[in-house]
């Protein structure tokens, strides 16, 4: 049996309501430590928990053709894309490749308008 790496305490198996991203699980089995409450998912726990949000959370995924402005290629980034990432009109992204994907990042330490 597991036991807590803080107390040397033997975990128990409980059953726990897990939260990820605003998702809910219930019932999601998990070992918990007598002493300190601490809870650890096991690999097979994690698969499953996983395996669970990804059944509940679809990615955004959109297609689009390229066009042009100005002579200059531009892509039209959908209102749905901007609120999923919370992007607005004015700020500033990172664009950078992996592989053969591109990839557009909001930068998170954006300072406000005034």
């Amino acid at each position: 049996m597991a036991k807590c790496y803080k107390h040397d305490s033997e975990l128990r198996e409980v059953s726990i309501d897990f939260e990820y991203k605003g998702v809910v699980l219930r019932g999601v089995k998990a070992l918990r430590c007598p002493v300190c409450g601490d809870e650890l998912l096991g690999l097979d726990q994690y698969g499953e928990v996983k395996r669970r949000i990804e059944a509940v959370i679809q990615p955004l995924k959109l297609r689009r053709r390229t066009s042009t402005a100005g002579k200059r290629p531009a892509l039209y980034l959908p209102e749905d894309v901007m609120k999923a990432t919370d992007v607005k009109i004015g700020d500033e992204v990172d664009i950078y490749t992996e592989g053969r994907r591109i990839v557009i990042e909001p930068i998170e330490d954006q300072e406000p308008e005034r």
